[in-house]
């Protein structure tokens, strides 16, 4: 069994960073491939494995950013962050912090926000099922149950403030079109999972208010406080509780605590 161990650990080392070529001396050649030739097909087989996962993950910026430039920057961020989990759905973990500091890019804000955009999305597929709150339970609280009123937010539910149009340049790329130039706009976009879709639409400022209380477990008396920012005292508790009902309607809400 521990020769067994040793030479799977070999293998693993030979196919991260090479590490292990003692493991070709293991390996018989055949007349028509070299020993290392063998093994050096697992070793690209690994690394395109890799490259694909990032690809799919990333399909806008690797529109965005064309197939050359692309591969160059996964290929850096291959090397630099190899695999450290059995499962590929963590190996881009710290790619958006790699993009912010390739040379390039930091002259190219558009390029980390879309890296945020798609990992948001990601993030929003891939969050823990929850039983959500509907409007029968919301219509059996007591008047004196509202203003200490919290919400558990469902797990999809993030908050992407965008200083620039890099939404614009996701969703036209994502329709093949020809995305804009780069702009300025200050926007925080809401992205949340539906009916196991994921969701998004701009924020406009009361709402972002709103949401940003009700997120960090913020009560109901805070988030109409808030939003005298924003309305007058006679309109905030309509506009509170029709937020609320939209959340809910949104399956956005998974918990009323009292």
């Amino acid at each position: 069994m521990n020769t067994l161990r040793n030479l799977q650990h070999e293998f693993m080392c030979y196919l991260v960073d090479d590490a292990a070529p003692e493991i070709i001396t293991r390996i018989e050649s055949t007349p028509q491939r070299s020993a290392e030739q063998r093994m050096s097909y697992y070793g690209q087989a690994y690394i395109l494995r890799l490259k694909e996962a990032l690809c799919t993950d990333y399909e806008r910026l690797h529109c965005y950013l064309g197939d050359e430039l692309f591969d160059t920057l996964i290929s850096q961020y291959i090397e630099k962050h190899p695999s450290q989990h059995t499962s590929l759905r963590y190996f881009g973990q710290h790619f958006l912090q790699f993009v912010e500091a390739f040379e390039p890019f930091k002259s190219l804000p558009e390029v980390a926000e879309i890296t945020r955009i798609e990992q948001a999305f990601a993030n929003s597929f891939d969050a823990a099922d929850c039983p959500c709150v509907i409007q029968n339970q919301l219509a059996q609280l007591v008047p004196e149950a509202w203003a200490s009123l919290t919400l558990s937010m469902h797990d999809s539910v993030q908050l992407l403030p965008l200083d620039y149009n890099s939404f614009q340049i996701w969703k036209m790329l994502n329709n093949e079109q020809m995305p804009p130039e780069r702009t300025r706009d200050e926007t925080t976009w809401l992205i949340w999972r539906y009916n196991l879709v994921s969701q998004y639409r701009a924020l406009d400022k009361a709402e972002l208010s709103a949401l940003t209380i009700a997120i960090s477990n913020g009560s109901f008396s805070h988030i109409c406080e808030a939003l005298l920012d924003h309305f007058s005292e006679e309109e905030v508790p309509l506009k509170a509780v029709g937020y609320l009902q939209q959340w809910i309607n949104n399956q956005m809400v998974c918990g009323l605590n009292q």
